[in-house]
């Protein structure tokens, strides 16, 4: 008798986060917000490029994604570049936002307003005119599985934002939205995931092998 098992269709996400900014340096938050890529940020880009470039070499990328915010969408120009693809502005692709407390230090949400301790406690708690985590994951979550699901075995490159990153990989291959800090991505990191048609199997995690040396930075986590 023959063999009738159906293999699953395979719909490959690549998510890159832009390069290093002087807001990632000065440890402010930029979330709605932008902020000039740095030296190094421009170094990291131009390897990022090369690398999507072999990798679409070796399996061709079907269509490249961005956020509409300045430092991802000159990421991805440098991957369009070098691909020969056309980015696609993706509105759920932006980065979190914290409304009225945007362009403010890490350490004085931290302090003054205790922000991560509000949202341990209350993950729907946003500040004024901002998201919460409850409310960014969604969106993200939600953008995410409508791209997989309108290119059904094709491969897909978002260039997007650190929070973006690293609640999809929390919530796809980690423990839930609440495990995002282990995802937590470099600059210019890359990750690969394999959507099946009912799970994401992880590929590459946050990988910077890519960056040269001078390129490598000291991660500053954003809390």
């Amino acid at each position: 008798m023959a063999n009738t098992t159906t293999r699953p269709v395979i719909t490959r996400l690549i998510l890159v986060r832009h390069g290093e900014t002087e807001g990632n340096l000065s440890q402010v938050w930029h979330g709605a917000l932008d902020a000039p890529l740095t030296a190094r940020g421009r170094a990291q880009v131009a390897a990022t490029a090369a690398r999507l470039a072999q990798l679409h070499a070796h399996r061709p990328v079907d269509h490249l994604y961005v956020s509409p915010l300045p430092r991802a969408q000159s990421t991805a120009a440098a991957i369009a570049q070098a691909t020969g693809l056309v980015a696609e502005v993706i509105d759920g692709l932006r980065e979190f936002s914290i409304g009225d407390w945007e362009g403010r230090a890490f350490r004085d949400l931290r302090e003054t307003e205790d922000l991560w301790g509000r949202w341990e406690a209350d993950p729907h708690f946003a500040p004024p005119n901002g998201e919460s985590p409850s409310s960014f994951n969604s969106r993200v979550v939600d953008v995410a599985q409508r791209l997989v699901a309108q290119h059904p075995g094709e491969t897909l490159v978002a260039v997007t934002h650190g929070g973006v990153i690293g609640n999809l990989l929390a919530s796809f291959v980690g423990d839930g939205p609440g495990d995002w800090r282990r995802f937590d991505p470099p600059n210019c990191s890359i990750s690969i995931l394999d959507w099946d048609g009912a799970q994401w199997t992880p590929v590459l995690i946050n990988d910077i092998g890519h960056l040269p040396a001078p390129a490598q930075a000291d991660y500053l986590p954003d809390y």
